[in-house]
């Protein structure tokens, strides 16, 4: 069978919307041995005009990438392809905010290839890399902290109410996006996985420094919120220059958690600092999130309404309140003065 007679038979009944005339490839920004991601522009309405003049238009004011995956005939990839888009569509943004969110995919024939490709919206930069270059000399806000933790519990939350199986969780696949456009999602996770509850489950197999002392786990969303409490330490401690206080072996070593708390929260409430009254919430909350014992950890649903998340909730809104009416009070401004000259 050819790969086209094979690309026809497995896209039977699904939908291939998205067209190589649709957009325009900008640039490459990530790309692998399989695959290359492109930042793109919509023919239709493109965010600059001829003169290089930026449009301000809301029906394009989030960015979107386009991945291209060159075709081999191996069906049983090709499949897997198909199926990751399908369970990744089916997450909508008013469902889940804080996935990265799929809208459609194509095939695309360029000379003698067949491409695969599917758009979504522009993940930025992974965890990894916000938090070691992008913050190269600047300290983590405790908002961020608080966004990451935030962020991270809703899709856990409606995953597991969903039935819905992540096999991926660590610092490369939960993504900074943009404060101004996504100020109440900024961090996003990409899914990967998906609905068999029977389908055998090795997610935790692969040990690394963000991993949870379990390697088989029958509630794996208390074993990613492990995770997520590790990358908040690390993400806290790296920014200080104290990265080396994080060992890389936690999970073989849990009674170094203790003091790995107490030096996140001592680092990122400092002594005089604004906020104080949340030093305690966090470290109650570190405590419960990086519980050695998976049978004694809270759910995802359970620590969103722990004391420190309700309390930098409304920190979140009053700071956002704040730029709001320094952007009315500049606005007004602005207005007053061409009054005045015009």
């Amino acid at each position: 069978m050819s790969l086209t007679d094979t690309v026809q038979k497995l896209a039977e009944g699904r939908e291939f919307t998205l067209r190589k005339g649709q957009y325009s490839l900008v640039k490459t920004a990530y790309q692998t041995n399989d695959f290359k991601v492109y930042e793109v522009e919509p023919k239709k309405d493109p965010t600059w005009d001829a003169s290089g003049k930026k449009i301000v238009d809301d029906s394009w004011s989030h960015s979107t990438v386009i991945r291209l995956s060159q075709l081999t005939n191996d069906e049983a990839k090709i499949k897997a392809l198909f199926d990751q888009f399908q369970v990744r569509k089916s997450i909508t943004k008013d469902q889940c905010p804080s996935i990265v969110t799929f809208h459609d995919q194509g095939l695309i024939q360029y000379h003698d290839e067949l491409y695969y490709a599917v758009r979504y919206d522009q993940p930025f930069r992974d965890f990894a890399y916000w938090i070691t270059v992008d913050h190269q000399g600047t300290e983590i806000d405790p908002l961020d902290v608080y966004r990451l933790a935030r962020g991270s519990l809703e899709v856990f939350a409606f995953l597991e109410e969903n039935g819905y199986v992540l096999t991926q969780y660590d610092e490369h696949n939960v993504y900074a996006t943009s404060l101004s456009e996504d100020r109440a999602n900024f961090f996003r996770v990409m899914f990967k996985g998906h609905k068999d509850k029977s389908a055998p489950f090795t997610g935790l197999q692969r040990r690394h420094k963000f991993s949870p002392p379990e390697t088989e786990s029958s509630d794996i969303y208390k074993s990613y919120g492990f995770t997520m409490g590790l990358l908040m330490v690390w993400g806290i401690l790296y920014t200080n220059n104290k990265q080396g206080d994080f060992p890389d072996n936690v999970h073989q070593n849990t009674g170094s958690i203790e003091n790995l708390i107490k030096t996140a929260v001592n680092t990122l409430y400092k002594e005089g600092a604004a906020n104080q009254q949340q030093k305690e919430s966090l470290q109650v909350f570190l405590e419960e999130v990086l519980q050695a014992d998976i049978g004694k950890r809270k759910t995802a649903k359970e620590l969103l309404t722990f004391k420190w998340i309700v309390e930098s909730d409304k920190l979140d809104y009053e700071e956002y309140k704040k730029e709001c009416d320094e952007y009315e009070r500049a606005v007004a401004k602005e207005r007053e003065e061409n009054e005045k000259n015009a």
